[in-house]
């Protein structure tokens, strides 16, 4: 699953094959918003956008569901607008 909460963060939700969809609770939503806003995030969010690239937060959670690892990295390279 993934969504965009925030212009040029993507966030990605990964669970075991096996285990059933779910949606992320409000709550989880709200932590990785405040985490993309973070001063500790700032400066790797304003680099990859100077290299029109999007961030992209993965969190990987465990088959009962639990969020085991919160991964951060640069999305593929942006295309230029053809306008």
């Amino acid at each position: 699953m993934e969504t965009q909460n925030k212009p040029g963060i993507l966030f990605r939700f990964r669970r075991p094959s096996d285990t059933s969809r779910r949606h992320p609770s409000k709550a989880m939503t709200e932590a990785l918003r405040l985490l993309a806003e973070s001063e500790e995030m700032h400066w790797f969010v304003t680099e990859a956008h100077a290299k029109r690239r999007n961030v992209v937060v993965e969190v990987f959670h465990s088959r009962d569901g639990h969020p085991l690892l919160i991964h951060t990295a640069l999305a593929p390279r942006r295309q230029a607008s053809l306008g």
